[in-house]
C-alpha cells in the first residue's frame, strides 16, 4: 500500500492546493455549521435572558461566542481556496470587502427576492414580507460596503 501523501509536495516545498479536495469540503461544511451554531446559540442566549435565566444565557453567550472563533478558524484555512459563500479568496481588508460587497449583492438582488417570491407562492405572505424587508436591508448593506471598499483602498 503507498503511503498517504505528504502534507508538503516535497519536490516544490509548498503545500498542496486545498481547493477542490474533500478536506475543502469538510472545511467549508464545519465553517457553516459553527457559523450557524453560533447564531443560534446566540439567539438562545437573549431568550434565555428575557426568560429569566441569566447563569443559562451566559453559558449560551459563551458557547456562541466558541463557535465564532471556531468559524474564524476555519475561515483561516480557507482564506486562499476562497470563503464559503463566494469562492472568492479572502484575509486583507480589501480583499474581505470585495467578498462582502458581492455577498450583498447576490443576496439583494437574486436569493432573497427568490426566497420571497417562493414564500408568496406557497402562502406565506408574513414571510415573503420578511425576505423583501431584508432584501431591502442588503441593498442599504451594499451600498455601506462600497463606501468603505473606496475606503480601504
Amino acid at each position: 500500500m503507498a503511503d498517504a501523501p505528504s502534507h508538503r509536495d516535497a519536490a516544490k516545498g509548498r503545500l498542496p492546493t486545498l481547493k477542490g479536495t474533500l478536506t475543502h469540503a469538510h472545511l467549508r461544511d464545519a465553517f457553516a455549521l459553527d457559523a450557524r451554531a453560533a447564531s443560534l446559540y446566540g439567539y438562545f442566549a437573549r431568550i434565555a435572558e428575557i426568560e429569566g435565566y441569566p447563569e443559562v444565557a451566559s453559558t449560551l453567550r459563551e458557547l456562541a461566542e466558541q463557535k465564532a472563533m471556531f468559524a474564524d478558524g476555519h475561515l483561516d484555512f480557507l482564506k486562499k481556496a476562497g470563503e464559503p459563500l463566494t469562492g472568492r479568496s479572502i484575509g486583507e481588508t480589501v480583499r474581505n470587502i470585495e467578498a462582502a460587497v458581492l455577498i450583498e449583492a447576490q443576496d439583494a438582488a437574486d436569493r432573497l427576492p427568490a426566497h420571497a417570491r417562493t414564500a408568496h407562492a406557497e402562502g406565506f405572505p408574513d414571510i415573503a414580507s420578511w425576505f423583501e424587508s431584508v432584501a431591502l436591508a442588503r441593498h442599504h448593506h451594499h451600498a455601506r460596503l462600497q463606501s468603505a471598499k473606496e475606503d480601504a483602498r
